[in-house]
């Protein structure tokens, strides 16, 4: 079986576990042995053994990962279900010249190669995980992987000189609120998978850590935009290269590009070579992208359009508020009205309050209800589905 780690060194590392260091040729051995001509069902834990049975199935038959993926693969590589944070999970085909077009192009934009070790503390049943296995494959590099997410772990290997980390904003939330050690190898912390709170970047940047927002999703296998290597410090990502971005009439990102997926499961290929996102950006005139928010999160009250990520960025500067999510609940006479679950000390009324020198008096939520935290998906991301259940509950 031909495989990209026949290209390198054989003894040169590629997964270092907690007690044992696999090379470029083990890890071909690993896959040689678990070689599959049939497409291959992973539900991936963060150890070596799921890392192996996923590379083997990406370059056997095939990779369906994740719970509950199943159904004809349509000959892709790899079958990745998407996060699920505003509805039903979807599987996502993903052809080996997906995978390697990506790769290409993170590492173009990056200038990651061969002596880039990245941590990988993402789970493996997302893109963000498995998108570093497929670009240290690709590169040459090595993954330091951790069995889960811990600060004094992801420390310790930064201390021990990672030079990637790949974090969404939770985490880094939780690495900064731990202290900071020692990152003189660290050279990029990619911030991506959700919007990023105001003040975090330029607080991780005193901290010494070298953030850069990234933008990306399961359809284009992660990464499709991200800062400039050398840019100041901003909210905003340069398109990798190989990837066109425009905006649709309607305000919704749309990308273009050899790493795009060409469907999901149980569906035709798109017919269109640009994929239309979600997301609702615009482009500066360096032609980065800023992402303003989610075309299917927004709330309509009364004819008024509420983003809620700018209600949620809002009250993420209140010094009591520790998370919030901001959601639309159906209402007879205005539509829908805004609905907030958040965490920490302050009173409805006081976060009310807040808010009305801030946003327009139609964005200040209608219904509050208080928790010890709000409810996140696996990758840390926020599940609105969720949090509207539980605020639907409340004013029911």
């Amino acid at each position: 079986m031909s495989t990209w780690f026949d290209r390198f060194d054989a003894n040169s590392t590629y997964l270092v576990g907690l007690d044992r260091v696999w090379s470029y040729g083990e890890t071909a051995a690993e896959i040689e042995a678990r070689s599959s001509t049939g497409v291959v069902s992973v539900a991936p834990a963060l150890d070596p053994e799921s890392v192996f049975d996923i590379l083997a199935g990406l370059f056997g038959g095939g990779a369906m990962v994740g719970e509950g993926v199943s159904g004809d693969p349509r000959g892709a590589a790899l079958v990745v279900a998407t996060s699920g944070t505003t509805g039903t999970p979807r599987g996502v085909r993903l052809s080996m010249a997906n995978l390697e077009a990506a790769a290409r192009s993170s590492a173009a934009h990056l200038g990651n190669g061969a002596s880039d070790r990245w941590l990988l503390a993402m789970p493996l049943t997302h893109v963000a995980g498995l998108s570093i296995l497929v670009r240290q494959a690709w590169t040459g590099g090595s993954v330091l992987l951790l069995p889960r997410f811990s600060e004094d772990a992801v420390w310790s290997a930064i201390g021990a000189g990672v030079t990637m980390v790949s974090v969404v904003p939770t985490m880094l939330h939780r690495l900064l609120d731990s202290g900071a050690a020692p990152a003189h190898k660290l050279r990029t912390v990619l911030v991506g998978g959700g919007p990023i709170p105001a003040g975090l970047l330029e607080r991780a940047h005193d901290a010494g850590l070298p953030v850069r927002p990234t933008y990306g999703m399961t359809e284009t296998f992660g990464q499709v935009a991200t800062l400039r290597p050398g840019a100041p410090l901003a909210y905003r990502a340069h398109p990798l290269p190989d990837v066109a971005v425009r905006i649709e009439p309607d305000g919704r990102l749309a990308v273009r590009g050899p790493q795009v997926s060409a469907g999901y499961l149980g569906e035709p290929d798109r017919p269109d070579d640009w994929y239309v996102t979600g997301d609702l950006a615009e482009l500066d005139d360096e032609g980065a992208v800023i992402i303003r928010g989610r075309a299917d999160t927004m709330i309509i009250t009364g004819g008024e359009n509420v983003p809620p990520e700018r209600v949620e960025v809002e009250l993420a500067e209140h010094p009591g508020v520790l998370e919030a999510v901001v959601v639309g609940l159906p209402d007879p006479e205005w539509g829908q009205k805004v609905g907030c679950l958040y965490s920490g000390q302050p009173t409805e009324g006081e976060l009310a309050g807040w808010l009305r020198s801030r946003v327009p008096s139609h964005m200040v939520p209608k219904t509050w209800m208080k928790v010890r935290s709000v409810p996140r998906t696996i990758l840390g991301k926020v599940d609105r589905p969720g949090a509207l259940a539980a605020l639907s509950r409340e004013a029911g």
